[in-house]
């Protein structure tokens, strides 16, 4: 009895591994009329689509990826609700578009957070802020604190063409550090690409989560207990 009920234990235990190593990926993407502008021959927004189409090819195989673009005042738009579908990501980036208004980067971070709390499927939640850095500011620190201790695991935030060691750099980046997360300068098109890549790989490697890994951690131990159990 004893042995049966160790292997149907180890089994659950796998199972239950895998679906906490999982992450929930919500990226919310800037497009204001500032993301109109150029760098080199490339619009921002441009940057900021094909950078998404690049990070995709590195997304983890069981990880559900959302989508938003916040446009202008209280337009947030839900372009790919949650799927591990890679191929309607793909689907979904290509087509993203924007009339680029005025930005509101509040709306966009509360109400792509408010989704992924209330329908992601893993523990670990993370959300990639894309932004040229408007409206950033100081008030949206206690908005990004409040979303992390509610669960969000992590607020990454990628600057396009930001600095970090301007106002807009300085504001986004206190934004990722109260939300749990880092912030990620990029200044040209080429690095946009490893700058996403960055802001998932740091956040989908379990630090700073809210439920993977302790659970991950006990695995080792629960699996010995098991193991011990099947020879009595």
């Amino acid at each position: 009895m004893y042995r049966l009920n160790a292997r149907a234990l180890m089994l659950l235990l796998i199972i239950a591994g895998v679906a906490f190593a999982a992450n929930s990926v919500t990226i919310t993407i800037d497009g204001s009329g500032s993301m109109r502008e150029r760098v080199g021959n490339t619009t921002r927004f441009e940057i900021a689509r094909n950078a998404t189409l690049c990070l995709l090819d590195s997304i983890k195989e069981g990880d559900e990826v959302a989508i938003f673009v916040f446009e202008d005042y209280r337009k947030v738009s839900l372009i790919l609700p949650f799927t591990t579908n890679k191929q309607a990501m793909r689907s979904a980036v290509r087509g993203m578009t924007s009339e680029f208004g005025n930005t509101d980067l509040r709306a966009g971070i509360n109400v792509s957070a408010s989704y992924t709390l209330a329908n992601a499927s893993n523990a670990n939640k993370i959300l990639i802020v894309v932004s040229d850095g408007g409206a950033a500011s100081s008030a949206l620190n206690a908005t990004a604190k409040e979303l992390h201790e509610r669960g969000i695991s992590r607020i990454q935030v990628v600057g396009l063409n930001v600095r970090d060691n301007t106002t807009a750099g300085k504001a986004l980046d206190n934004i990722a550090e109260n939300g749990g997360g880092e912030f990620y300068s990029t200044l040209d098109y080429p690095t946009a690409c490893d700058a996403f890549k960055d802001a998932y790989n740091d956040a989908a490697s379990g630090g700073g989560g809210t439920g993977c890994c302790p659970v991950l951690a006990f695995l080792p131990l629960l699996l010995a207990l098991c193991l011990s159990l099947s020879r009595q």
